[in-house]
């Protein structure tokens, strides 16, 4: 991979948004709802599920747990050779399932996070043209990754009182080599975004990054920029 170049990209896709939260939507470019690719389990239900939580208010300053989910992207521009020729790529949704497990206490600088991305499959959307992409995705060790917990200090507003809270956030990157018969392609991705439910029990937020074809001399960053969502509960 072009780890040099794409360092300074993927740390600029939307750091500063991605700890911001996420509104509940599951839409990115070229992404149709329902199910399909992953596990086989429905992704907008799962999502929605998640979304309706309530952001994590009782943030733990330690956590060891595993989580369990799927991500779901759509192709925002360019196109690459790993989809084949029955997927248009500028049409293509991607879902993987997730499973991220998380070592982490309160100060700690070191990447709390590792896990892979596996079961990846690619749809053209509103038809049933699909690929399995062979390959799984891990968490790079190389890329930023950071857990944060947030203290809102109790407060007094319009009488009421509002209790202490400490929210969660994070942001780590996954990476590796998929293919799709001959043609093979280099994937980053970046997972941001807020910890959900009582005790961190769900995990919800963005995705972007990308996909370069192994053999394609292109200069632009990536073949095939990505955006969407992803959703995990904990185990």
């Amino acid at each position: 991979m072009k780890h040099a170049r794409l360092s300074i990209v993927i740390a600029s896709l939307g750091v500063a948004t991605v700890l911001s939260g996420c509104n509940g939507s599951s839409s990115a470019g070229g992404l149709a709802g329902g199910g399909g690719g992953g596990g086989g389990q429905d992704f907008e239900t799962a999502f929605n599920a998640v979304s309706q939580k309530a952001p994590t208010s009782d943030m733990p300053t330690s956590l060891k747990a595993s989580y369990e989910g799927q991500m779901k992207v759509g192709v925002n521009s360019g196109s690459a050779q790993i989809f084949g020729t029955d997927i248009d790529a500028n049409s293509a949704e991607i879902i993987g399932d997730l499973a991220v497990d998380v070592d982490w206490t309160d100060g700690q600088t070191t990447n709390p996070f590792t896990g892979t991305a596996s079961n990846i499959v690619a749809t053209e959307a509103g038809t049933s043209n699909s690929v399995k992409l062979d390959g799984t995705l891990t968490v790079d060790q190389g890329l930023p990754a950071s857990l944060s917990r947030t203290t809102i200090p109790a407060q007094v507003v319009a009488g009421v009182n509002i209790p202490e809270q400490n929210t969660g956030a994070m942001l780590f990157h996954m990476s590796g080599r998929l293919s799709n018969g001959e043609n093979e392609g280099d994937a980053t991705l970046q997972f941001g975004g807020n910890f959900m439910g009582p005790g961190a029990e769900s995990m919800l937020g963005p995705v972007s990054g990308g996909i370069n074809d192994v053999n394609n001399p292109s200069p632009q960053i990536f073949d095939a920029g990505v955006g969407g969502t992803f959703y995990a509960n904990k185990k």
